[in-house]
């Protein structure tokens, strides 16, 4: 399965739609600042969304934070802010470890980011991580903070996850 990871398109639906298709994905996760925008997408694309924190609107019927599954692989997703992100990822990779995922997906900072974090890994808090983690940030696919906009992508495959990154 082939999912486009977005976030952060602020208005800009136009490169939101460019990213959908490029990327050519059966599912848009998109991880919010943006809700708006994804009224312009085909109504055939399967999108699952959370709120950010400058979704003022629809903001009653998205969830700041959920978790996706796809066939073996959990996927917890976040804006972010909730968990502080720009100001380190603890809490928010305590909160995937949690939910038992395997992949966290992040919006917020607008930076393009991808770590693979071991079974052990330390948590905020307490404990460690019982299996590895994906942790993923596709940057803002309408206002990076440097840069070309960016999104990202996960292709998930029955011996394992590959993530990837688009300019646009």
């Amino acid at each position: 399965m082939d999912i486009l990871i977005a976030s952060d398109s602020h208005g800009r639906a136009d490169l939101l739609a460019q990213a959908v298709a490029n990327a050519r994905a059966d599912v848009l996760l998109f991880l919010g600042d943006g809700l708006w925008d994804l009224g312009s997408l085909p109504d055939t694309l399967t999108v699952r969304a959370v709120r950010g924190n400058c979704d003022f609107f629809r903001a009653e019927d998205t969830p700041l934070s959920r978790v996706e599954v796809f066939g073996k692989y959990r996927v917890f997703l976040t804006h972010g802010h909730t968990f502080s992100v720009k100001s380190g990822l603890g809490a928010a990779i305590a909160a995937a470890a949690a939910a038992d995922a395997d992949v966290l997906l992040y919006g917020h900072t607008h930076v393009p980011y991808e770590a693979t974090l071991a079974a052990g890994t330390p948590l905020a808090g307490g404990g460690a991580l019982v299996k590895p983690l994906l942790v993923v940030c596709p940057g803002s696919v309408g206002k990076p903070w440097s840069g070309a906009p960016t999104f990202a992508t996960l292709t998930l495959r029955e011996n394992g996850i590959l993530a990837g990154f688009g300019r646009l």
